[in-house]
């Protein structure tokens, strides 16, 4: 055998040999779409902490799986004494405690804003594959097409739908709503690419079949709060 053959056996025995990267096993979420994530990928023991929203069935999809579990302002000053090996961000909020968790050597994975099925599996996978779910993370995948391509088709002209938040804030074409409505058989009423504004006498002049607004009880909207 040569000398290059020899070190090239030597080489894969011990690319062989080597442990694989330990999965993290204190994981913080700063962020309502990677609580999501994470109560759905990961076992419970191996949650450090999620975001104030977790809980919260308004808004999370989790909310009753994520009762009990830890959480946590998403500053730095509060996430670093729970000791996290991963820290799970999404596009907005949480930036600064990032940046600062990155800066004191703790691994960060950022998400970005999902304006569709697919993004959401893309991201899904990412997170399964950051903390060592991946087989977990794929069924997951396989389980949200699977009900999507069960959902029956509708006949005829798909009804107008509206998701119309605080101030006339309501997404358009191209964003996550959208899809949803698109999914469920509706059209969206906001013509409008990605997000803007329909005011309520536009709303009035010229109503959807169906309106999609912030549940009774829900979480206070800043916006309404700056009256």
């Amino acid at each position: 055998m040569s000398l290059s053959s020899s070190l090239a056996a030597l080489f894969f025995a011990l690319a062989l040999a080597a442990p694989a990267a330990a999965a993290p096993q204190r994981v913080v979420s700063l962020n309502l779409c990677a609580d999501q994530f994470l109560v759905l990928v990961l076992p419970r023991e191996r949650i450090a902490a999620l975001s104030p929203l977790a809980e919260d069935p308004t808004l999370s999809a989790v909310a009753e799986q994520a009762r009990g579990l830890p959480r946590v302002r998403p500053a730095a000053e509060a996430v670093l004494p729970l000791k996290p090996d991963l820290a799970v961000a999404g596009p907005w909020g949480g930036r600064g405690a990032a940046e600062a968790l990155e800066r004191r050597g703790v691994p960060v994975l950022r998400l970005g804003l999902a304006e569709g099925f697919a993004a959401i599996e893309e991201q899904l996978l990412r997170v399964g594959d950051a903390v060592g779910e991946a087989e977990r993370a794929r069924a997951i995948a396989a389980e949200m097409r699977a009900t999507l391509v069960a959902i029956p088709p509708r006949t005829g002209e798909p009804p107008r739908a509206l998701v119309w938040q605080a101030r006339g804030f309501a997404p358009g074409r191209g964003t996550l709503a959208d899809a949803v409505l698109e999914a469920a058989g509706f059209r969206n009423a906001a013509a409008h690419p990605g997000y803007g504004f329909i005011p309520l006498e536009r709303l009035l002049a010229d109503p959807p079949a169906l309106l999609v607004t912030a549940p009774p009880g829900g979480p206070a909207s800043l916006s309404t709060a700056l009256t």
